[in-house]
């Protein structure tokens, strides 16, 4: 299931990108319950009901992100819905999903 997901959005926004290998990074918008930055990494954890938003990924109330800024890499756990570029939605009743995700990529990998 896992590979079927990632497969079928890389072809949907292989196509879309098909022209520009451009990747857009400008700062996402976030909300969580508590917030802890680790200086000696670079990352931030956002805990609690975060919701999180870029240009191209979406969520609400995950359980946890982790934001690595130097490699704006984002891992999500307990993630139950998600929007990417607002037209490939998602949504489970399962207790836990994990997103990977790199800022400003048009691909999203499920576990």
């Amino acid at each position: 299931m896992k590979k079927l997901l990632a497969i079928a959005l890389f072809i949907s926004f292989g196509m879309m990108n098909a022209q520009s290998n451009d990747n857009t990074t400008s700062e996402p918008e976030y909300k969580a319950d508590n917030l802890i930055f680790n200086e000696k990494d670079n990352s931030l954890q956002l805990i609690g009901n975060v919701n999180f938003k870029t240009e191209i990924l979406e969520f609400q109330n995950a359980e946890k992100v982790v934001w690595n800024k130097s490699s704006n890499e984002i891992i999500v756990s307990g993630l139950k819905k998600f929007s990417i570029d607002g037209s490939i939605q998602y949504s489970d009743n399962s207790d836990k999903k994990i997103l990977r995700y790199k800022l400003g990529s048009k691909v999203a990998f499920i576990e």
